[in-house]
């Protein structure tokens, strides 16, 4: 299955283009398919707004991952110590890490683990 990990905006566009490009030319071999999946960083931070909508409009699959703030390689994790998501979260007896997570698949996200080791995924 076509599946892409972490572009840009743009990026997708120019897949994107390139797909409809072949399938009005008529060209068979390949055949021309859209991706299914894309998955990217999206937190409540950095929310992948752009991404996500060209996904919608295209049919897409947009898979989030890092969801937690992982990506941003700081201590300390700059979503799970946003005082916005600390007084969602005080406010509604959670965590942070469930707010943002709630948050995610309010927005229609798909939410994956982000790590390389297996045994923090398996």
């Amino acid at each position: 299955d076509p599946f892409l990990s972490n572009i840009q905006p743009d990026e997708l566009l120019d897949i994107i283009t390139f797909v409809q490009e072949r399938i009005e030319r008529g060209e068979t071999d390949p055949p021309p398919r859209m991706p299914d999946v894309l998955q990217a960083y999206a937190d409540p931070l950095r929310p992948a707004d752009e991404l996500r909508a060209l996904c919608k409009q295209h049919g897409i699959e947009f898979v989030s991952y890092s969801t937690l703030g992982t990506q941003h390689r700081r201590t300390p994790n700059p979503v799970l110590t946003s005082p916005t998501i600390l007084e969602l979260a005080s406010r509604h007896s959670r965590s942070a890490a469930e707010v943002v997570l709630s948050w995610a698949l309010q927005k229609g996200m798909s939410v994956i683990p982000r790590s390389s080791k297996m045994n923090h995924i398996a």
